[in-house]
C-alpha cells in the first residue's frame, strides 16, 4: 500500500508524461528513493481510478468496491406491503411485482422481515381400529412370503392423485409468509369435484396412468388390472 501523497504523485505524473507507465515508474523511484515502483498495470488502474472517481484514495467510493445492496428501506416496505395485502404470494410472484430478482426478495422476507414460509395443515386421523388392521395385514403378508405361498411378483402398487374443480389448492404448494405460525387450517367439503389420476406398478411392469372422475375403490382397480 502507497500513501495518498505518492499515489497523488503517480496520477500527476502519469498524466505529464503524456502516459508513459515506464517514465513514471522511474520518476517515482527518485521521488521517493525507492527500489521498486508500480508495475504498468497498477499505475493505470490508479489513473482510471482517479478518472472516474475524483480521488485516489481507497475509500471505496464511486464504482470502487463491492456494489451496493438492493436491500433498501424503500424495497423492504414494498415486500413488507405486498405480504401484507396477500400472505399467499409466492417469492417468484412478489419479486415480479417489485421487480427485484428472487434471491434479492427470498433475502428480505428472511433476514430483514423475518418471515417463513408457513403450509397449511390438513390432517387426516387413522383410527385405531384401522391401524390395528394394517398391522395385522402386513404381518400376515410377510408370513406367506416366509412360507412361500406367496409371489412377491404379484404385488401391484397403486397410487392415485386428485385434482379437484372448485380450485382447491394442494397443501404441498401453498404457503403462508408470517413472522409466526398462524397454525391455519383450511376446511373443506367432504365429497368435492376432481378428476383422479391413478397408475399401479410391480415387478414385472407398469400401467399408464388412467384418468376418471369417480371414485377409485378396490373393485374399481381390481377391473382395471384385470
Amino acid at each position: 500500500m502507497y500513501s495518498i501523497e505518492q499515489s497523488v504523485f503517480l496520477v500527476l505524473e502519469y498524466h505529464r508524461l503524456e502516459p508513459s507507465p515506464t517514465a513514471t515508474r522511474r520518476s517515482f523511484q527518485k521521488r521517493f528513493n525507492v527500489p521498486n515502483g508500480h508495475d504498468a498495470k497498477t499505475i493505470r488502474k490508479l489513473f482510471a481510478k482517479f478518472e472516474r472517481t475524483g480521488s485516489v484514495d481507497d475509500n471505496r467510493v464511486g464504482n470502487v468496491g463491492p456494489k451496493q445492496t438492493v436491500v433498501t428501506p424503500e424495497n423492504v416496505a414494498q415486500v413488507s406491503g405486498i405480504v401484507q395485502q396477500n400472505p399467499r404470494n409466492t417469492v417468484r410472484r412478489i419479486a415480479s411485482e417489485t421487480g427485484l430478482k428472487r434471491s434479492i426478495t427470498q433475502k428480505i422476507l428472511r433476514n430483514s422481515l423475518r418471515m417463513f414460509p408457513y403450509k397449511i395443515q390438513s390432517p387426516q386421523a387413522i383410527p385405531i381400529k384401522a391401524a390395528r388392521q394394517r398391522f395385522d395385514f402386513a404381518n400376515e403378508i410377510l408370513t406367506m412370503i416366509d412360507n412361500e405361498g406367496f409371489g412377491v411378483g404379484c404385488i401391484w402398487f397403486t397410487d392415485e392423485a386428485h385434482f379437484h374443480l372448485n380450485g382447491f389448492v394442494n397443501k404441498q404448494n401453498w404457503i403462508f409468509w408470517g413472522s409466526e405460525n398462524p397454525h391455519l387450517c383450511e376446511g373443506r367439503p367432504l365429497h368435492l369435484p376432481k378428476v383422479t389420476a391413478w397408475v399401479a406398478v410391480c415387478s414385472r411392469g407398469i400401467i399408464d396412468p388412467f384418468f376418471m372422475r369417480e371414485t377409485i375403490s378396490s373393485e374399481r382397480c381390481i377391473t382395471i388390472l384385470e
